[in-house]
């Protein structure tokens, strides 16, 4: 059932935000590793950035943010993934530090200024 993956979107504003997805080459949310792929939607004060895993296992990266495109301060933001049935539970980290990205699946993150 994607209806708790819309409400987030919603929620976020997606439909105030500008795409900008890994194809494009101009993403400016990057991952560590080339098998686990960004794409960000951008709107004034939030982003909100998919990770996609094309590895069979677990994955530990880091995340590459192009703060002035996102128009963000990194001492400022917080990076959350929302709670979603079915598809992902809560957490929060730093700005810098790594998110585990499970195999074959996703991470739905935001940025977003404290």
């Amino acid at each position: 059932d994607p209806a708790p993956l819309w409400k987030v979107w919603d929620a976020f504003g997606i439909q105030q935000s500008r795409l900008q997805g890994w194809w494009s080459g101009l993403d400016p949310v990057t991952t560590s590793d080339a098998n686990v792929l960004a794409t960000t939607w951008i709107k004034a004060g939030s982003a909100m950035v998919s990770v996609g895993s094309w590895r069979d296992d677990d994955v530990s990266v880091r995340l590459t943010i192009d703060w002035k495109a996102l128009g963000l301060d990194p001492a400022r933001t917080r990076v959350r993934a929302p709670a979603i049935d079915g598809f992902q539970e809560a957490a929060s980290w730093a700005p810098d530090a790594s998110v585990t990205v499970p195999g074959k699946k996703g991470l739905l993150l935001i940025l977003e200024q404290r």
